[in-house]
């Protein structure tokens, strides 16, 4: 699909994380709220529960292992019941509950009453009765019931595993009067039980009020939550390395057409320059002039050897590339390397008028590297200095030892490297254009590719210093060979 270009995927990625987010924000807040539903209904099953545990405790003390007592005190229909007789609220209904405990049987009478004449009224709404138990006992048997199921609300909302700022509120049975009030701004509570009795005594009704439920709800949600968050961010990591590797493959395929482009200048103009001599040699007929024949021929020989030298620059490269490039390693000393490649150079020196100076040092240098490749690497250094710089460019050559480390820098007079770039150069296929996007100098973008992976495989690392205007200076570092 050649519309989807990396121009097109960043508004689409950036508008597929937005309609993201705000599905997601749509689900969480849906999820919220069924969250709060069901924490509300929680806590409301934490009152009622806790409850109908405080009744059965307030009437089962010594009666523990009776199952029918148990039974009944903690079954759902007693609940029920003893709900809608607390709830049943009528004008002058007159409401009265009685229970009593001996030996033999417990007795639980609930009874209402209300007058047939509206004009006449009951002096008391409801009442409960005991045996054998004072009004001051009553009361006391109240409070420390109350305090036991508090306790017991408490411990039930630590497992929701956060903080909760809760409070109660207090009402009198009989009348339904608020007798203690929360802190809390009424119009702000996020969770507000129903009323509940705590015992049989029907002095007062127990209310969970709690200020604010949400962190309890985001903590329900932390799940969720994560794994929402975990999703965005994949997304967005999915979508951020396509768009790089859709920017990397763009970039390799510009510059794997501009070395297609390159190489064909360059392999064109070797063969060109052999056909214009052995056309001369036919035309001319030099074979009666032994000097104009020989002057071609190795015109000819020199540009074979050039063309040579390319393809096997391509061919080592793209073995380089695929792993298969197996090195020779063995003790050398680089100095007689480096006099080497420089003397093979002479020619191309010469004809820019260049020089090159190479400070020898008196002890060998020795690292464990493969003398070719090694070889290879200086090469296609000095060569770059030479194509890059003007003429009477001026070449030096430096090695030095330190840390364990051999290093060797060359350093040249040319135009140097935009900072921009200095990391670039390194790339396979790349090379530096000019204002103009036009290469002023012809090269295939693979010999700082090569020298980064030849080094890199003997152990080493290349840097390159290099500001506009004012050279540039690659310093090869290698480790340094040392008897142990």
């Amino acid at each position: 699909m050649k519309w989807l270009t990396s121009r097109y995927v960043f508004p689409l990625a950036v508008i597929t994380l937005m309609i993201s987010f705000c599905l997601q924000c749509v689900w969480i807040k849906q999820l919220y709220l069924a969250q709060t539903q069901q924490v509300k209904s929680k806590l409301e099953s934490i009152v009622s529960n806790t409850s109908k545990q405080m009744v059965y405790r307030s009437v089962s003390r010594g009666r523990e292992r009776s199952s029918r007592f148990k039974q009944f005190f903690l079954s759902s229909e007693w609940f029920a019941l003893r709900q809608a007789f607390d709830e049943l609220k009528v004008d002058n209904l007159h409401s009265q509950f009685h229970y009593g405990i001996d030996n033999d049987s417990t007795v639980v009478e609930l009874r209402m009453s209300f007058l047939n004449d509206p004009k006449k009224r009951f002096n008391i709404s409801s009442s409960a009765k005991t045996d054998n138990m004072s009004p001051h006992q009553v009361s006391s048997d109240d409070q420390r019931d109350l305090k036991s199921l508090d306790s017991m609300v408490n411990s039930q909302l630590q497992k929701f595993g956060v903080k909760i700022l809760k409070n109660y509120a207090l009402y009198d049975y009989s009348s339904g009067n608020l007798i203690k009030a929360v802190p809390f701004a009424k119009n702000k509570l996020s969770f507000v039980s129903e009323r509940y009795t705590y015992n049989l005594k029907f002095l007062h009704r127990y209310q969970l009020v709690l200020d604010n439920i949400f962190w309890i709800v985001v903590f329900q949600m932390r799940y969720y939550l994560i794994s929402s968050l975990v999703m965005l961010v994949l997304t967005a990591a999915a979508f951020y390395l396509l768009i790089k590797l859709m920017k990397n493959q763009q970039l390799y395929a510009q510059a794997k057409m501009a070395f297609t482009s390159n190489m064909t200048h360059e392999l064109q103009t070797p063969i060109s320059t052999i056909v214009v001599a052995l056309e001369s040699i036919k035309k001319y007929q030099l074979a009666d002039q032994p000097e104009k024949l020989e002057n071609y021929i190795n015109i000819s020989v020199h540009e074979l050897q050039r063309l040579q030298a390319m393809i096997e620059k391509v061919l080592k490269q793209e073995q380089m590339d695929l792993g298969e490039t197996k090195l020779q390693f063995s003790l050398i000393d680089l100095q007689p390397i480096l006099q080497q490649v420089i003397h093979a150079m002479e020619v191309q020196v010469q004809e820019k008028n260049a020089s090159i100076i190479f400070s020898q040092k008196s002890e060998p240098l020795f690292v464990k590297g493969d003398a070719m490749h090694i070889s290879n690497v200086f090469y296609n250094l000095i060569d770059n200095a030479l194509k890059y710089s003007p003429a009477d460019a001026k070449i030096e050559v430096l090695c030095s030892i330190g840390d364990h480390q051999l290093t060797v820098s060359f350093k040249d007079n040319g135009p140097g490297i935009n900072e921009i770039y200095q990391q670039q150069v390194f790339e396979r296929f790349f090379r530096i254009f000019n204002q103009d996007n036009i290469h002023n100098v012809k090269g295939s973008g693979l010999g700082l590719h090569y020298v980064k992976q030849v080094i890199a495989l003997h152990g080493g690392r290349v840097e390159l210093h290099s500001k506009v205007g004012k050279g540039c200076n690659f310093v090869v570092i290698l480790p340094l060979y040392e008897e142990n």
